[in-house]
């Protein structure tokens, strides 16, 4: 190494800054990370990343656009002109392994001429799920023609097994990909464990690093925004936040809270559900279904979720698969809240059962029902779990925390 800082390049293929961007954006705000290295984002070039990386990154950060045509650039171009059936035969071609290759191989030259300007040490490369976004996969060999001594994939979800002919295709690919990569890294161990299995990994080249996140302020208090509500005061307040999707278990967190009532006859007990998605009508007429109207609320987007998840009592996490690290929960702690979560994915990494919160099998509403009336009815259990929970949070998951931990990969790998 010379005496200039090492240079590590950040590459992301997100339609927007959210979710799986927060790690990313913990990173490349690290005023530590930033002293130690030189850094530059890269992204795939669209306007509402651009517009969230404004909100989300200090002033300070470096960031580049590419323009990498992808898949779904032609299908929306060939609507925005009216040809509507060539667009559906566009994307019915797309189905097929073969053009994705094609595109893999558009994006390789764009992202080589713009990694190898930049002239990275280290690439990192920030991906949802595995194989995730497309680009992301060529960004490793761009990385390596670019000169970079080392290439960090970051797999924010459970990779996706071989278990279709589209992905049995692929393994060549895969194959290519993980002998060009040096370290993987996944938030949670169980996410380690399934992307090497699939991959066939060697032991050593998976890492896990829990995510960090850092608490927004608040700036309203847990009463007014139960008064803004509409909660009855003395209700115990059960709160959610999350897509309203299928795999988030809406569906049989309602039948737990119907189940919580019946086993506390008299107790105010509430139920605010954050978040939009496909499942709002159903779920909200699942309530009705239960008598639950008038004790659910779906609140839709709100604008400060941390000050809606401070006047919650209790953080259900009722999903059913296709979790890895979920920030959500961290956050519940920071506000040193308990959390009732299901077994899946990490959540058993970031939970401590019977300590922090409370675990429960994905899926049981009667588990999570009895679980929800055990901590409704005593008070005092749930602060001593939110205190557990906030100091783990303080010890494990801050963004210092993973900034340290990250920085110390980086230099391990560019040492090596």
């Amino acid at each position: 190494m010379t005496g200039t800082k090492p240079r590590i390049l950040f590459y992301s293929d997100c339609p927007f800054f959210a979710g799986c961007e927060n790690m990313l954006a913990t990173l490349l705000n690290s005023a530590g990370l930033r002293e130690e290295f030189e850094t530059l984002l890269v992204y795939r070039a669209n306007g509402r990343y651009e517009e969230g990386a404004g909100k989300r990154l200090d002033a300070g950060v470096r960031r580049e656009p590419a323009l990498v045509l992808w898949e779904e650039d032609l299908p929306a171009a060939l609507e925005a002109a009216g040809l509507k059936p060539l667009a559906r035969l566009w994307r019915g071609l797309g189905l097929v392994v073969a053009f994705k290759y094609v595109f893999a191989l558009l994006a390789l030259p764009a992202l080589f001429f713009k990694f190898r300007n930049f002239k990275p040490d280290l690439v990192h490369i920030n991906n949802g799920g595995y194989p995730g976004a497309y680009s992301s996969l060529p960004a490793v060999f761009a990385a390596r023609l670019a000169g970079a001594k080392a290439v960090v994939f970051v797999v924010n979800n459970i990779a996706v097994p071989y278990d279709r002919l589209s992905r049995r295709l692929e393994r060549p690919l895969d194959r290519a990909v993980a002998g060009r990569v040096s370290a993987f890294v996944t938030g949670s161990a169980h996410a380690g464990s399934k992307l090497a299995e699939t991959l066939g990994l060697p032991a050593g080249q998976v890492r896990n690093i829990p995510n960090g996140i850092a608490p927004r302020p608040l700036k309203e208090g847990p009463a007014a925004v139960r008064g803004r509500l509409g909660v009855p005061e003395g209700a115990v307040v059960v709160g959610n936040v999350a897509l309203l999707d299928p795999r988030k278990g809406h569906a049989f967190l309602l039948e737990a809270l119907a189940i919580a009532k019946q086993k506390l006859p008299g107790t105010n007990l509430m139920l605010l559900v954050e978040g939009e998605g496909p499942e709002r009508a159903a779920l909200q007429a699942r309530a009705a279904a239960l008598g639950l109207a008038g004790e659910v609320k779906f609140l839709g987007r709100q604008e400060n979720i941390f000050d809606l998840m401070n006047a919650f009592d209790i953080f259900a996490l009722s999903s059913t698969g296709l979790e890895d690290f979920p920030n959500v929960v961290l956050e519940a702690m920071s506000l040193g809240k308990p959390v009732i979560g299901t077994r899946v994915a990490g959540v058993p990494e970031q939970v401590e059962d019977g300590r922090t919160g409370l675990l429960v099998p994905p899926g049981d509403a009667e588990a999570l029902g009895a679980a929800i009336a055990g901590l409704a009815a005593d008070a005092a259990r749930r602060e001593a779990m939110g205190l557990a929970g906030q100091a783990r949070f303080k010890l494990e998951f801050t963004c210092g925390k993973a900034a340290e931990r990250y920085g110390e990969l980086y230099r391990g790998l560019l040492a090596a």
